[in-house]
């Protein structure tokens, strides 16, 4: 969590510092102090444990509380060190040693538990602690003293060259002499007393550096060429000093002194050329140091200094001008914390090797492409050219130590490899548009999220994921900024498309260590989510911007399309599940595609505006990515994908159908809507008949096309044939109206023979449970749809032949209207009747009879108050002749056996 803790801080810090205008400074201290924070909070929590370990064994060893021995904190700190080095405790202080002597010794198990935790098996050299154990432990009065001896001489000298009280030449060899002095004590006490005489040689390295940079510096006593041999030959001396003393304090205290040379003697006005070439020799030391030793601390202190005083400086002082002196030290410090990096895996102890310091790793690459961006920012392309090359630089850095052979480097090599691509995918989107920050952030994020995995760090891991977020957020902020004048190859696309691919290889690796993380696969669901709602994002916002308005939803159905079969490709290859089976989603883009119509009238029909092509491409996708999984998949999803494409089909067909005979017939007549009928109908007959000889997929999934596909296509041809014999009157322009030949009846005809057949099939050789057991109750809704259908039939009649309006009004007026349907009902009752006598069916003769019943209210209500006497006299008299034609030839049926029993 430090990467995140230190990404809040500089935030903070800008916001804090903004009115000021000095956001770069606010920056760097937001996040040196967040920084600090996090380190402090993690040592709090270590002495924690060790503290309740202590308690735990406190039992076995008493008197360890007593000891005044070295810390808890430091036995943990230095616990891990491969080579044994001089502790940091001051053999000058007699109380301590009596001390130490005096004290007991520590039981095998207590020194187990405080000096080799093993839940850390890594170096934990970090800066900060080795600063606080410096001013807390061993003899405290003599770090201090060395300490104000260093910034006294450098102040000495501030305040005799302001005041001229001493010629310069005596006062530099004198502080020359002093620290010489210091140099050569420290060095022959440091046997006797190893860790006062590594104090007293680095306080003398300070001074040496201090008087060498002051005499070529501010006085101008030594030629810049002479300074510069001297200034390198003491760091390549307290360099060799540090190594063969084993002595990492030594190296700490000399560079410290050589980094703060310049800082405390400068005037405000140097130049920055000496500047960095004086720290360019510094950091020459420490690579020579990083060379033999894995000292992370003295890396840590390097890279802080350099990469801090020289991005304040170029906060406040750097010109465009200044490029051509600047950016070879850029370059020159960026390969040595390159090497630093390489030379601490590579020095690691046998059980180390390979082990990677993120920092120099990773931070050295974030942190001086940023600082590149500043300097090449006014030169086109500058950036993208700039991550070009380092990508190109990691690339080749790990193919050499792959060419090598050495296995314990592959962390180094894959991290190394994971830098050159992240950089080298960015180039594209720099040299195209200014959204470099997203990008990398969401590619950064996927290589912590990486590293996180490969050692088993939750807080890397999670850090990773929200990096990713936030850069999501921040490309979000620059949607506005221009896209480009190319599809596809512009920043906005790409961009997009590295903060998608970067979702996609979290999702992915998450999901390949799914045993061994037990939050994997939700990390791995979210994760590959936001990287899906990118690259369908990017895909439509490319079609909206570069493709024609009445194109664009054939576009974004053949995008979904390609989308899929590509996914179900390198799913499939890989493994991953979720991936392969994002073409499932494909009915429910289909059903936006097909609906789209209703909010742009511009689009009238599914063929037109480039879905000729784009609609049967999707479906055919859809049924060959069905069939490729038919034995890998037997889910509810996947069963339920088949009747969805195929009512998909059907509603597709009949659209089409509909619009071209709308467009041959100049919309006249009732052509158009009885398509809308006849094409379903069709398929439902077709398929119920011929079902057994259709190949795949609907002899291998019938129940699923006739049953559920079937049932939806069933409830809307039933619901049309009531709402066109409600509403509409069958013009069969251009030819004349004959009842049962025109194009609404027959197409009725030929629906109710499609639904019947259909419903045969699925009681009689399907057995479906719905269909078997409601066999009786169909069968009665299908007729009372016919006894319907029939009465339009006769209203529609009248209306042509007899010239009734087809109004409602008018229709219930019309005494032919009333007069025909008495009749017709009673005909109809009689037919139910007789037919139920024939068969000896009791409630179906008692069904016609109440027919008959509401005939002759009928009569005696609407009839008897709306019609002329010649309607009403042809009314009674027809239907009293037909109840006693009824009353003669179908009289009611006796009761069932059993029926009668029970009475």
């Amino acid at each position: 969590m430090h990467f995140l803790t230190i990404v809040i801080g500089v935030f903070v810090g800008i916001t804090l510092f903004y009115a000021k205008n000095d956001t770069l400074l606010g920056g760097l201290v937001g996040g040196l102090l967040a920084f600090l924070l996090s380190r402090i909070l993690e040592m709090r929590g270590r002495i924690t444990a060790l503290e309740r370990e202590l308690g735990r064994l406190a039992g076995v060893a008493p008197a360890v509380e007593e000891s005044p021995a070295r810390t808890v904190e430091e036995e943990a700190m230095f616990a891990a060190s491969a080579p044994p080095e001089p502790d940091w405790e001051d053999d000058f202080d007699a109380e301590a040693e009596a001390a130490t002597a005096a004290a007991p010794p520590v039981p095998p198990a207590l020194r187990t538990a405080t000096t080799t935790p093993a839940a850390d098996k890594t170096p934990r050299h970090e800066l900060w602690p080795i600063i606080i154990s410096y001013f807390t432990g061993g003899n405290v009065v003599v770090r201090v003293g060395i300490i104000v001896l260093f910034f006294g001489v450098a102040f000495l000298l501030k305040y005799t060259a302001e005041r001229n009280l001493i010629p310069i030449e005596f006062r530099l060899l004198g502080v020359s002499l002093g620290g010489l002095a210091i140099l050569a004590a420290g060095w022959r006490l440091r046997l006797s007393r190893p860790g006062y005489a590594l104090i007293l040689q680095g306080g003398g390295v300070g001074v040496l550096y201090l008087v060498i940079f002051t005499a070529m510096r501010l006085y101008h006593l030594l030629p810049p060429g002479v300074a510069m041999s001297l200034l390198v030959g003491l760091s390549f001396f307290s360099a060799t000093l540090s190594i063969l003393q084993d002595a990492r304090a030594l190296a700490v205290i000399g560079i410290s002194g050589g980094f703060l040379g310049p800082v405390l003697t400068s005037t405000g006005g140097g130049n920055h050329v000496m500047l960095f070439s004086f720290y360019g020799l510094l950091n020459g030391g420490i690579l020579f140091i990083a060379w033999h030793k894995s000292w992370r601390e003295l890396n840590l202190l390097g890279f802080l200094f350099t990469f801090s005083i020289g991005g304040m400086w170029g906060f406040h002082q750097y010109q465009p001008e200044m490029f051509a002196s600047t950016e070879p030290f850029l370059l020159l410090f960026f390969v040595f914390y390159v090497a630093i990096g390489v030379l601490f895996a590579k020095n690691q102890p046998l059980q180390l090797k390979g082990y990677v310091d993120s920092t120099m790793v990773f931070g050295t690459p974030l942190v001086c492409f940023g600082l590149q961006t500043t300097l090449v920012k006014p030169y086109e392309y500058g950036i993208a050219w700039s991550a070009l090359a380092m990508g190109s630089l990691y690339a080749s850095l790990a193919w050499l130590i792959f060419k090598k052979g050495s296995q314990a480097m592959r962390l180094l090599i894959e991290s190394f490899m994971a830098l050159g691509v992240v950089f080298a995918t960015i180039a594209i989107p720099l040299a195209l548009d200014g959204r470099w920050t997203s990008a990398a952030w969401a590619l950064e994020g996927s290589a912590i999220v990486w590293i996180g995995i490969r050692q088993q760090r939750r807080a890397a891991r999670l850090c990773g994921l929200v990096l990713q977020l936030l850069a999501g957020l921040a490309f979000l902020s620059a949607v506005t900024l221009p896209s480009g004048g190319l599809a596809v190859v512009n920043g906005f696309y790409l961009g997009c498309l590295a903060v998608s691919l970067a979702g996609f290889f979290s999702g992915y690796y998450l999901f390949l260590h799914r045993e061994r993380i037990p939050t994997a696969m939700l990390e791995s669901n979210l994760a590959f989510g936001w990287a899906l709602l990118w690259w369908l994002g990017a895909g439509v916002h490319e079609i909206d911007v570069f493709v024609s308005r009445p194109y664009q939803p054939a576009a974004i159905l053949a995008f979904c399309s390609f989308t899929g079969l590509i996914a179900h490709a390198v799913g499939t290859k890989l493994g991953w599940r979720p991936l392969r089976e994002i073409y499932k989603g494909l009915p429910v883009v289909m059903t936006g595609a097909a609906l789209h119509p209703l909010f742009d009238f511009t689009l009238m029909r599914p063929s037109g505006w480039g879905g000729w092509a784009s609609w049967p491409a999707s479906l055919a996708v859809l049924y060959l990515l069905l069939y490729q999984d038919e034995r890998r998949e037997d889910t509810w999803l996947h069963r339920s994908l088949h009747p969805a494409a195929f009512l998909l089909l059907i509603a597709l067909v009949s659209w089409e159908t509909c619009w071209w005979v709308d467009h041959w017939l100049r919309g006249a007549g009732v052509w158009e809507i009885v398509t809308l009928g006849t094409v379903p109908a069709l398929f439902v007959f077709f398929l119920s008949r011929f079902r057994h000889l259709l190949p795949w997929p609907v002899r291998s999934w019938q129940e699923s096309y006739l049953c559920h596909g079937f049932i939806p296509v069933a409830l809307y041809l039933w619901l049309g044939t009531l709402v066109m014999n409600l509403l509409s009157k069958g013009d069969p322009w251009p030819l004349p109206y004959v009842p049962f030949v025109n194009p609404l009846d027959l197409t009725q005809m030929f629906v109710f023979i499609a639904l019947s057949f259909w419903t045969l099939v699925m009681v009689r050789e399907l057995r479906s449970g719905f269909f078997a057991e409601n066999g009786r109750r169909l069968a009665v809704i299908l007729i009372a749809t016919v006894f319907f259908w029939l009465n339009g039939v006769l209203i529609r009649t009248i209306h042509y032949w007899g010239g009734v309006p087809f109004h409602y009004r008018s229709l219930m007026d019309s005494s032919l209207v009333q007069t025909s349907l008495s009749i017709f009902w009673t005909l109809a009752a009689f037919a139910l009747m007789f037919a139920a006598t024939r068969k000896k069916m009791r409630v179906v003769w008692l069904v016609g009879a109440g027919l008959i019943g509401v005939v002759i209210l009928k009569l005696f209500t609407i009839d008897l108050a709306n019609t002329g006497t010649v309607e009403r006299i042809v009314s009674f008299i027809g239907v009293g002749l037909i109840c006693l034609l009824i009353g003669y030839v179908s009289p009611l049926p006796g009761r069932p056996r059993e029926e009668r029993e029970t009475v």
